[in-house]
């Protein structure tokens, strides 16, 4: 395993790292990768906002309902 990785192997670590735990290798790998990139930081900060709006999107969703009864 090479502990360089590209833009392609990260934005996959940060999408993985969405749906479960990353290794601790992988988390080590990735936060390298981010500390020399420019473009992937802003990923991961696309991702963030998506989840956020996502998660205001359900809170709403469920606020706009009506109680049962």
């Amino acid at each position: 395993m090479s502990w360089k990785i590209d833009c392609r192997e990260a934005t996959h670590l940060v999408l993985q790292g969405e749906d479960q735990p990353l290794s601790w290798a992988d988390r080590l790998r990735l936060r390298m990768h981010l500390a020399i990139c420019v473009a992937c930081p802003r990923f991961v900060r696309q991702v963030a906002l998506m989840r956020q709006a996502i998660g205001g999107w359900r809170a709403y969703k469920d606020g706009d309902e009506d109680p049962p009864g």
